[in-house]
């Protein structure tokens, strides 16, 4: 089965075409666990796929890492973007992608720079999101409610740094008071047009950026007055910033950042032995930090077991890191 890998600031996801023979029913939740699990498998924060469709010119459906399935993701959609590129697509223009979070537009907009509509929040008519006061392990927290086409509780402050997400994330993730669920963002902001976010993900943990939650923080922080409708704002986080723009009165939202391809290869087999790859694009120089910030583990993998063109992964996770190393 074909595949291609590719990530949007550091958020990276696993995309397939129906069309190469990968039905959606293939993804069970086993196999996306698998696929993403970055020490035994290829390793990824989720799992994308391309299917016809008859009310937008593309369908993403989308698992994450843990296997549930979720609406939408901001970096997703523009990493789904340029795999339609490289797929041959006709992407010329403004076109549309069907999501669980509804249609969305997007365009390419420069070199690996794309821009999408977003969902408009939830609490449109009721003029700014409900403030949720929320206790996780050690300490209470003021959440803003905000849906963007999944769920997002968004949290004003001081800058917070991975460890602290870490932290306070997950319980806050499962709180009942989000029956599905929560995305998590922890956000400082610098003026008017940019601030700092750290993002707990449900369904995937702490990842490098977060296309929706960016969109929620942008949202939430206009309509309480942190930021100014109808202009860009810069979103920064561990991968690098988003450029979100809420239009008055939430009538449209737009997301603008990049997206890069990382190499694509064949999956074969689900035995329950050796799992193989082979690689048919790669580019080692150019992503050498990429693979070292997001697992050390699946560098080890991909550079200490490369034989023939081919990446052998043992499915028991038997660790190669000395051998690589040396």
């Amino acid at each position: 089965m074909k595949f291609s890998k590719y990530h949007g600031l550091g958020n990276d996801f696993l995309l397939f075409d129906s069309r190469d023979d990968a039905p959606q029913s293939y993804f069970t939740p086993d196999r996306v666990r698998f696929l993403c699990r970055r020490q035994t498998g290829i390793g990824a924060d989720g799992i994308l796929l391309r299917t016809d469709c008859d009310k937008a010119h593309h369908r993403m459906w989308l698992w994450n890492a843990d296997g549930s399935t979720a609406e939408i993701s901001g970096n997703g959609l523009r990493c789904f973007v340029l795999f339609l590129q490289d797929q041959g697509y006709d992407v010329s223009g403004e076109f549309t992608i069907e999501t669980g979070g509804g249609i969305q537009k997007a365009r390419i907009v420069g070199d690996h720079v794309v821009e999408t509509t977003m969902p408009a929040p939830d609490f449109v008519k009721a003029g700014a999101p409900q403030t949720l006061h929320l206790t996780s392990v050690d300490q209470s927290f003021d959440v803003l409610s905000v849906n963007v086409g999944n769920p997002h509780g968004v949290i004003f402050g001081p800058k917070r740094e991975i460890p602290f997400a870490e932290k306070y994330g997950p319980s806050l993730e499962k709180n009942p008071a989000f029956p599905h669920g929560a995305n998590i963002e922890f956000v400082n902001v610098m003026s008017r047009d940019s601030c700092n976010l750290v993002v707990w993900e449900r369904g995937a943990g702490i990842t490098l950026a977060c296309g929706s939650g960016s969109v929620a923080t942008a949202c939430a922080g206009c309509a309480v007055g942190h930021f100014d409708f109808d202009k860009p704002i810069a979103v920064h986080q561990p991968g690098g910033a988003l450029h979100i723009t809420v239009a008055k009165d939430f009538k449209e939202i737009r997301q603008r950042s990049i997206a890069e391809k990382v190499f694509e290869g064949l999956f074969r087999g689900w035995g329950n032995h050796q799992k193989t790859l082979r690689l048919q694009e790669f580019d080692y120089s150019n992503h050498r930090a990429y693979f070292l910030t997001c697992c050390t583990k699946w560098r080890a993998y991909l550079f200490g077991e490369v034989r023939n063109g081919e990446v052998l992964l043992n499915a028991a996770g038997k660790m190669i890191d000395d051998q690589w190393r040396s």
